[in-house]
This record gives C-alpha cells, structure tokens and sequence, in this order.
C-alpha cells in the first residue's frame, strides 16, 4: 500500500525524553538528535527532496506507525521490557533502563504517505504523551511546553 493522504491522520511512535538546554524536550527515537520543537510542527526535510519530502520513491519523512501495537513492538524491542502503557493499564510501567521515553500519537499533515504499517508525513506535533521512566514533574514540565496531554504511564 502506497498511497498520499490530504488528510490530519493520528499516528503512534516514541521519543526519548532529553535535556536540552536545561529543559527536557521530545527527540525523534530513531533519528538521534532530531529535536521536535515545541509548540510549532516539525516539518519533513531531506537532502535529495528538501522540503518535498516525503518521496514515494525514498526513505524521507516524519514516521510513525497505524497501531500503538506496533510502537509498542518497537519499545519492548529496544528496552525488552513487556508491558501495555497507557490509560486502564492493569499495572503501573516498570521504568526502562536509560532515559525516559514518551508513547503517544503525534498529528500527520500535509503529504502523508499511507503505507501497511505506518505513515511517513511531511509535518508532524505530538498529540498525547505516556510518559515512561518519567516523573509527575518532568510531565507537567512537557505538558506545558508541548501543550499537549501528558500521562504518567
């Protein structure tokens, strides 16, 4: 599957949680060092495309995927840790070793390219956090920045 949507789409993905400049702040999982600025999107860039991006045809684009199920994959592959995050969650998050980490959907617009498992978009801002490893104060801290929900998970 591989087809554009002009639509907002809501997306899942992660983010580690990092100082910068003495405030903790969203940055991309994969992509160390990508950080999402606060209150103003996060726009797609790429060397071959610039501010085209995504391209069907390559790998460029702000990515996230269909499922929480499938962020979770990712998360429980990375930490090992096994655990559903969110709200109703039978138990309270084991915090993963390292540095706090955020679970939550993130708002796709622009070119979003629709793809099995997952979306690539040209803009993207968080949406709702679970915050993991994380404390009440390093949530309120994101809450006000992003201007989004923050959740301890």
């Amino acid at each position: 599957m591989n087809h554009l949507s002009h639509d907002v789409l809501l997306g899942w993905r992660l983010w580690h949680v990092r100082l910068h400049q003495g405030e903790h702040r969203l940055e991309s999982f994969t992509w160390h060092h990508v950080t999402w600025p606060a209150r103003e999107a996060l726009a797609a860039t790429c060397p071959t495309h610039g501010a085209e991006a995504p391209d069907g045809e390559h790998d460029c684009g702000i990515y996230s995927f269909r499922t929480r199920a499938l962020a979770e994959d990712l998360f429980r592959r990375y930490t090992g840790v096994r655990h559903c995050y969110g709200r109703g969650s039978p138990e309270p998050a084991p915090p993963p070793p390292g540095r706090p980490i955020a679970l939550g959907q993130a708002s796709l617009w622009g070119r979003v390219l629709v793809r099995d498992k997952g979306y690539r978009a040209q803009f993207a801002y968080p949406y709702e956090l679970f915050l993991i490893g994380g404390d009440e104060r390093m949530a309120m801290r994101l809450r006000q920045l992003y201007a989004v929900d923050v959740w301890l998970a």
